[in-house]
């Protein structure tokens, strides 16, 4: 007998936003079709991060659980979408055996919220053994992991259209102990449709060439990533209202199911969309939520 999930309940409704604490991948397959018509997000990156304790989490489990959960969750998402609609992924592989160990109790020493703290839940899972982060049966120490590609070919082979790959380019990334290979200075973002004629508005991909006139842009973007208070992980405000400016007009339904600390709501309610917000973390939908509550006051 197959277990039956209770509903999601919003924490927050009000006016254009509503705001969700839980799983993402329960939420959306509540949602109604057609009412989303972009979701610009970016998962957990697998083997680098840890916010909560919850077996539910993005990024704590093994490399082919990591892959399944974010297919499974994107099909779902695209499968809901309109049918002019665009989901971006923004997101960067893991080298194997790279990073601090999950059971290392100083990582993040210097964040006070003692939930940003990686207590070692997922260390079997993902091979932890000594000071590294992961091991692979297969897949060798030093090797890219593929994830990114892994992700968008099942999309792909389910009969979805992978649009483009673009290329944010940080020109500050975080200091890697490396001397063999180049630093992971960039972020993959994977555009996906449901059709080969989507809303796109060209002007937001557009740049001026030599001649003075508009042409559209390459596949390199170079935006400064901007941290945010509790929070490390965070993308560029200018980077995601380009994306979501380009696929959207006003009043329309922008989801992120990974709402982490609160970019893409903020992006969204400047520019009068209307927005759907999820995360697993209780923490960052709070700290959304009085954010949401002191701009109104």
């Amino acid at each position: 007998m197959t277990e039956k999930t209770s509903e999601l309940k919003p924490v927050y409704n009000y006016g254009d936003v509503q705001l969700y604490i839980g799983n993402s991948l329960e939420l959306i397959k509540q949602l109604p079709d057609n009412l989303i018509q972009t979701v610009i997000t970016s998962p957990t990156y697998w083997g680098k991060r840890q916010f909560t304790n919850d077996k539910n989490e993005i990024g704590t489990e093994k490399l082919e659980d990591y892959v399944k959960r974010n297919v499974e969750l994107y099909l779902s998402i695209l499968e809901r979408l309109k049918k002019d609609g665009s989901l971006f992924i923004i997101i960067q592989d893991t080298y194997m055996g790279s990073g601090v160990s999950r059971t290392h109790q100083n990582h993040w020493e210097h964040n006070k919220n003692p939930s940003y703290r990686r207590e070692g839940i997922d260390a079997s899972a993902q091979g932890n053994k000594t000071g590294v982060t992961a091991h692979h049966p297969i897949i060798k120490n030093k090797s890219l992991s593929g994830i990114p590609y892994r992700i968008a070919l099942q999309l792909v082979d389910n009969g979805y259209i992978w649009r483009e790959q673009i290329i944010w380019e940080k020109p500050n990334p975080m200091p890697e102990n490396v001397n063999d290979r180049v630093r992971q200075s960039a972020e993959l973002i994977l555009h996906f449709t449901k059709s080969g004629k989507y809303k796109f508005h060209k002007e937001f991909f557009s740049v001026k060439g030599k001649s003075g006139k508009d042409r559209m842009a390459n596949q390199v973007w170079i935006y400064p990533p901007e941290p945010k208070k509790g929070h490390t992980a965070t993308f560029p405000s200018k980077l995601v209202e380009r994306l979501m400016l380009a696929t959207t007009d006003e009043h329309d339904t922008v989801f992120e199911p990974f709402l982490g600390s609160g970019t893409m709501m903020d992006v969204a309610l400047n520019h009068n969309r209307k927005f759907i917000g999820c995360d697993i973390n209780p923490h960052f939908v709070k700290m959304a939520i009085a954010r949401l509550k002191s701009k109104s006051l």
